[in-house]
């Protein structure tokens, strides 16, 4: 794999990075995704024509119509305070971004990474993965001398459901660039917390099928959003100067829920028995709601967009009124994937 196309690009290396592009863009046009990301690096300079000299410089012919794009819109000023180089040869620890330390505000985009990676795991999903087998067993009824018999019937469910929670993985890669990121969480949160519900019913009335069935659908909807997403989360809302170091605390955080996660979930289950997964369903609506209050979709926008219009403190972002506004004032059209790009 190569460096970072925005890496390259803002160490000055424009034909590596055009090289980097055409690797994760084979066969395609990559002239205006590389004036593109020139453009959101150099723009914080103050100094809009600093985006369209390297690319002379490296024997490519821009567009100048994204150059006069920028030269005119005063907004764009308010990306960031300083020079987009500068930031990059910074180094902002997590006390510098919380503060807002940073070029860019970045207080949203943090809450937004933060809260995905930390509640992937009290979807309950971990849960199911480590105690399966054990719920299953009581779901069936299993006798002592059945349970010694392996591979038993609830085991067998046990590998069904992490096939199936691949697989539901391999259509999550699929579908996310066609439906959007923030569509499936929510579709996700809303497939797990029915799931949950489902369990709850077939535990309590003792329909074995339904509990099952249930299960199977809660590793269908995890697969399909809350399970992929969240690791894309940092790389297409941060820029590359914090990408570092709130990748790393995200992925603490998310390891250190599955280890809490790990200890209370067996305390849960003794105490809640057969309505176990009902605070799991709570939590998911939780998370339902605050995706759709406040996780912007990224799908097919360039960081740059995402602080324009997120640069702020954590706001409300579902409003039909501010969906329009995005589009309207969209400061430079975003191609391909961003997190590759990034």
């Amino acid at each position: 794999m190569p460096e970072s196309p925005r890496f390259l690009i803002a160490n000055g290396r424009v034909a590596e990075a055009s090289s980097a592009l055409q690797f994760l863009r084979p066969g395609c046009n990559i002239s205006g995704e590389l004036q593109d990301i020139i453009a959101s690096t150099e723009v914080a300079s103050g100094d809009p024509q600093r985006a369209v000299e390297p690319i002379i410089n490296a024997g490519f012919v821009p567009d100048t119509t994204i150059a006069r794009k920028v030269t005119i819109s005063d907004k764009l000023e308010t990306v960031s305070a300083h020079s987009a180089s500068d930031a990059y040869a910074s180094s902002f620890g997590f006390m510098d971004i919380v503060r807002g330390r940073t070029p860019d505000v970045l207080w949203h985009s943090l809450f937004c990474t933060l809260f995905l990676m930390g509640f992937q795991q009290w979807t309950g999903a971990k849960g199911i993965v480590f105690y399966s087998t054990e719920i299953l067993i009581k779901v069936f009824g299993l006798r002592p001398d059945e349970v010694k018999h392996t591979p038993n019937s609830a085991q067998w469910a046990t590998i069904g459901i992490a096939g199936t929670g691949i697989i539901a993985v391999l259509a999550s890669m699929n579908l996310i660039d066609r439906c959007g990121r923030r569509r499936l969480l929510l579709i996700s949160t809303a497939g797990m917390a029915a799931a949950d519900l489902m369990i709850v019913v077939g535990r309590v009335y003792h329909i074995s099928a339904l509990a099952v069935m249930a299960m199977f659908a809660f590793k269908i909807s995890y697969g399909l959003g809350m399970a992929p997403i969240p690791w894309l989360a940092a790389s297409e809302m941060l820029p590359y100067y914090a990408l570092g170091t709130m990748s790393g605390i995200a992925s603490a955080l998310n390891w250190t829920m599955v280890f809490t996660i790990g200890l209370v979930f067996p305390v849960l289950a003794r105490a809640l028995q057969n309505y176990l997964f009902v605070p799991f369903a709570c939590l998911n609506m939780v998370g339902f709601a605050v995706v759709l209050l406040a996780i912007p979709e990224t799908k097919g926008r360039s960081i740059s967009d995402i602080l324009f219009h997120h640069g702020k403190r954590v706001h409300i972002v579902c409003t039909l009124a501010s969906r329009k506004q995005e589009t309207a004032e969209a400061p430079m059209p975003a191609r391909g994937n961003s997190a590759l790009a990034s």
